[in-house]
């Protein structure tokens, strides 16, 4: 599953090896070059600038990679791991709805001064419309024919080179399951292509941990960036972007997941008194594969989920329970796209959906992977990504948001699968 900014180091660490910290330290650092500086802080910007490119060079063989690892090795078989992929694309379906619905009626980034967005991107902004944002343009919006022309590419190497993620989630997929007709088990004819990749995700991971550790530098930059030319107002953008999600992931788990729970036969309010462990588990490490232990425990335990179906779901099942990343990344496109004044069609908004889902599924369980898929998400759907670490000075918080959201996704889909195998199992006997 997700594991987003948090603990980069052992719980005996001192507290400066902490990326929160370092996060902390880094806005605090570039509010006050971006006051005294005033607008000659500009130049820092470009900190920021050299992490984003960075990060887009490495997001796109990082998700190829990881797509062809997890479709080549993952163990899913029978009617169960059908059911698991039907419950898991319906909720990724209410996910991105509620993170529509909510980006378009709360509307975060539609009401910021044209000073703000100059700050953010570094570029002037356009006239300013009635409530002060800056007018809508519709010249990089996201095309659904250009989209769909970009699926099926001339070159197989192009999708790569040009970071087409959808392009390249597809060609992935075709790769994974040929890998996985050829069979990947020692001695197989497809070993040594799987292996391969899978090392391929190990060194690009290590490369991942090492731009990570520039993530507060870049901060740093662009915070001093827009201090100094735009004022305090990007925190009152931002905290409109933080109470949008957080808002939509409650949403979510209390209202969505607890009919889940209520169709699977169960209690919510005992259900949930029996989650609480795991959800701050994962509140607290902002990981769902490390809080994996505990959910596992929970499940086989206060919950007395089967063992079949707590595993197929917590353990397979977690390259696919991502309503929490796919909920947030939706809204922070959104929020992009008014911030800046460009228009999604509702074509582009189901595109944007479709390329968050994809991306989120592509690399679950790659440590920082919010950092890999906002910045894809962004490229996609062609809106600035120069707002990037910006949005990741809040991700600390969110990325906790986030796991909880994830891990609670794990729980009722577990719950789900075990209600339907033992409904069925009296029915088998029956027939017997």
């Amino acid at each position: 599953m997700m594991t987003d900014l948090g603990r980069t180091g052992p719980r005996s660490s001192p507290l400066w090896r902490h990326l929160w910290f370092q996060l902390l330290v880094a806005i605090g650092l570039g509010t006050i070059a971006g006051l005294v500086g005033g607008a000659r802080a500009a130049v820092l910007g470009e900190l920021g600038a050299l992490v984003v490119r960075l990060l887009k060079a490495l997001a796109t063989p990082l998700v190829f990679c990881a797509i062809v690892d997890a479709v080549a090795r993952a163990p899913i078989s029978g009617r169960m791991g059908l059911r698991l992929l039907a419950i898991c694309l319906i909720n990724t379906c209410v996910a991105a709805a509620l993170a529509v619905g909510l980006a378009l009626f709360v509307a975060p980034g539609q009401h910021a001064a044209p000073q703000l967005i100059a700050g953010l991107t570094g570029h002037a902004a356009s006239a300013a419309s009635g409530a002060g944002a800056a007018a809508p343009t519709s010249g990089t919006a996201l095309s659904f024919t250009r989209a769909l022309d970009t699926l099926v590419p001339e070159s197989l190497l192009r999708p790569l080179v040009e970071n087409q993620v959808l392009s390249v989630v597809l060609l992935a997929l075709a790769i994974g399951l040929a890998l996985r007709q050829l069979g990947v088990e020692t001695g197989a004819p497809g070993a040594r292509i799987a292996d391969l990749m899978h090392d391929g995700l190990a060194l690009l991971q290590v490369i991942l941990h090492a731009v990570v550790r520039a993530v507060p530098i870049a901060i740093f930059g662009v915070v001093a960036r827009v201090i100094g030319t735009s004022g305090f107002s990007v925190f009152a953008a931002l905290s409109s972007l933080v109470g949008t999600v957080t808002l939509g992931l409650a949403l979510h788990v209390a209202l969505y997941y607890s009919l889940l729970v209520r169709l699977a036969g169960r209690s919510p309010l005992a259900f949930w008194r029996a989650a609480t462990k795991p959800l701050l588990t994962a509140l607290s490490t902002g990981s769902s594969m490390a809080t994996l232990p505990v959910t596992l425990e929970t499940l086989d335990g206060e919950l007395r989920v089967g063992p079949a179906a707590s595993r197929l779901a917590a353990c397979v099942g977690t390259n696919f329970n991502n309503d929490g990343i796919m909920l947030y990344e939706v809204v922070a496109a959104i929020f992009v796209a008014q911030l800046t004044g460009h228009l999604l069609s509702p074509a582009s908004l189901v595109l944007l959906c479709a390329t968050s889902a994809v991306a989120a599924a592509g690399i679950a369980g790659v440590p920082e992977a919010g950092l890999i898929t906002l910045a894809l998400v962004l490229e996609a759907a062609h809106l600035p990504t120069e707002l990037l670490p910006v949005l990741l000075s809040v991700d600390w918080l969110l990325g906790r948001l986030r796991a909880a959201t994830n891990v609670a996704s794990d729980l009722v889909v577990s719950t789900l699968l075990d209600a339907r195998d033992r409904s069925a199992a009296p029915a088998a006997r029956a027939a017997a």
